[in-house]
């Protein structure tokens, strides 16, 4: 029986190494053929390093950093800013497995727990859904549509939102005109826009999240505890009460 020559293996990692080792053509030998070669093979490392990224790319974990906005967009799980710090982003390991498990996430949207979630992200830890049947009687805040609607519309409910939290109060004497807050707390323009952004995106489309109530108090609110619990009524400090809404609500001027 006839014994098989051994298969010479090249020692090679790259095409382009190996293209310009192997004489394909009399025509090549020289130094412009070692030159075309070289190019040649580059190009076929260049489309086989596409085909790895490509698939890369399909896995959170693995994904290119300059990928990972896109594959966040295409997931519609955008990687979110801490509330109240500044503009500090969320830590890329906890986005990659929010992308990883964005069909869990999507399964909870729109219920209570998705929305404590939701804000989680944001650094907002200690949160709370409360539907309007819980809490019929919310502060007069907003437009007189805004108002008219948190009193007479039943599916609706607010977020409160509870220390500790990189959030304060905005206090008469703390703070200089034209500095970058919003009325009431210290957070910026663009924080409010991402609550809002979030909570709209992920809130069930017969449901409205009319308020966020921002407790920077120390005691006990109402419609915050069971009667009977331990809870002690009273306490010092501050809520305030800023407009979700929808994105309609912007557009026509009814916040």
């Amino acid at each position: 029986m006839a014994t098989l020559p051994a298969t010479q293996r090249e020692d090679v990692l790259t095409y382009a190494g190996l293209c310009n080792s192997i004489l394909q053509k009399p025509c090549n030998d020289g130094p412009h053929g070692f030159d075309w070669q070289t190019v040649m093979g580059s190009n076929m490392d260049t489309q086989l390093d596409r085909l790895y990224w490509a698939r890369d790319v399909g896995y959170p974990l693995e994904t290119p950093v300059d990928a990972l906005y896109y594959l966040a967009n295409e997931r519609g799980l955008e990687r979110v800013v801490l509330v109240g710090t500044g503009g500090t982003l969320e830590d890329e390991t906890l986005h990659r497995l929010r992308l990883q498990h964005a069909w869990t996430i999507w399964q909870r949207s729109g219920s209570q727990q998705g929305h404590v979630d939701e804000l989680a992200w944001t650094g907002l830890g200690v949160t709370k859904c409360f539907r309007r049947a819980e809490f019929s009687t919310p502060p007069p805040v907003g437009s007189v549509y805004v108002q008219d609607f948190a009193r007479q519309v039943w599916s609706q409910f607010d977020i409160l939102i509870s220390k500790p939290m990189a959030v304060g109060p905005l206090v008469w004497g703390s703070f200089t005109w034209g500095q970058m807050y919003t009325w009431g707390t210290t957070m910026s323009l663009s924080d409010v826009r991402l609550l809002r952004r979030l909570i709209r995106d992920h809130k069930s489309a017969h449901d409205t999240c009319t308020y966020f109530h921002f407790n920077f108090a120390n005691g006990a609110l109402w419609a915050t505890f069971s009667w009977g619990d331990g809870t002690l009524w009273g306490g010092v400090g501050d809520v305030v009460t800023l407009v979700c809404g929808e994105k309609q609500w912007e557009v026509l001027s009814y916040m």
